[in-house]
């Protein structure tokens, strides 16, 4: 569903320019959850954005179907993106949030489809006319998910979906996304810096460093900590959390 091609993707700057994804390739298959993994800056979300339209590539090739990635929006690409406060217009209540995507596409039946949208992320009719300050941050990451399925996409691409939520409201999306993957049978790219939430909801990940991908993996070999490169288990490492133990390693390893 999702083949990439050494994608290049190149930034200008006051100084010349910036290669912030270099020579990334990945295939992503029909229905696969497909995880990207790596710390801040490392390039993931920029391609995530590139897979979106909404950044260009300066080189390679990407293809969602037998489609050729355009630059700009499709309906069959939706994006989730990491920031629940910042993802819905303020002065837009859930229901033309919802409503506008539908106008866009030229979908029609929206108030049966709005009502249905919001019963399948868990939200009742009652959320329908309130604004995005009326609800919580979990409540807000819900109506955003409902707004890219209601389109109703093959591709769902999602840009750290919980990581500006409270732990236990985490679990909840993370739960939902695992069912809505089941009943809808989407292909999904999430993009994260835990491999905590990777392992949960992913059957493969790429890591990436520097634009770079440095590691294709299967996610039980993430589980069963058998990997090849140094900045993985690095990153397994700092998903464990600060323990005695963690720290430790961490400091064995330094001093090593």
């Amino acid at each position: 569903m999702i083949d990439v091609e050494r994608a290049l993707i190149r930034f200008r700057t006051k100084t010349g320019h910036v290669d912030a994804v270099r020579d990334v390739s990945l295939r992503v298959a029909e229905g696969e959850v497909f995880g990207l993994v790596g710390e801040s800056g490392s390039g993931k979300s920029t391609l995530l954005r590139a897979l979106a339209g909404l950044v260009p590539l300066a080189g390679g090739d990407m293809r969602i179907g037998s489609d050729a990635a355009q630059h700009g929006p499709r309906r069959d690409v939706q994006i989730v993106f990491q920031d629940p406060y910042g993802a819905l217009h303020p002065r837009f209540t859930v229901d033309r949030t919802l409503r506008e995507p539908l106008a866009i596409n030229g979908i029609g039946d929206q108030d049966a489809r709005i009502l249905d949208a919001l019963a399948e992320v868990g939200l009742g009719p009652a959320f329908r006319f309130r604004y995005p300050h009326q609800l919580s941050g979990g409540q807000r990451q819900r109506v955003s998910i409902a707004r890219s399925l209601i389109v109703e996409p093959r591709v769902l691409l999602l840009d750290e979906p919980t990581s500006a939520l409270d732990v236990s409201v985490q679990a909840e999306i993370l739960n939902l996304l695992r069912r809505l993957h089941r009943e809808r049978k989407l292909t999904m790219l999430l993009v994260s810096h835990n491999l905590a939430v990777i392992g949960f909801l992913c059957q493969r990940i790429a890591v990436m460093r520097n634009g770079e991908i440095v590691e294709q993996l299967d996610v039980e070999a993430v589980r069963s900590r058998n990997v090849a490169q140094e900045y993985t288990r690095r990153l397994l490492l700092a998903t464990e959390g600060y323990t005695r133990e963690s720290g430790a390693r961490l400091e064995r390893e330094q001093g090593a």
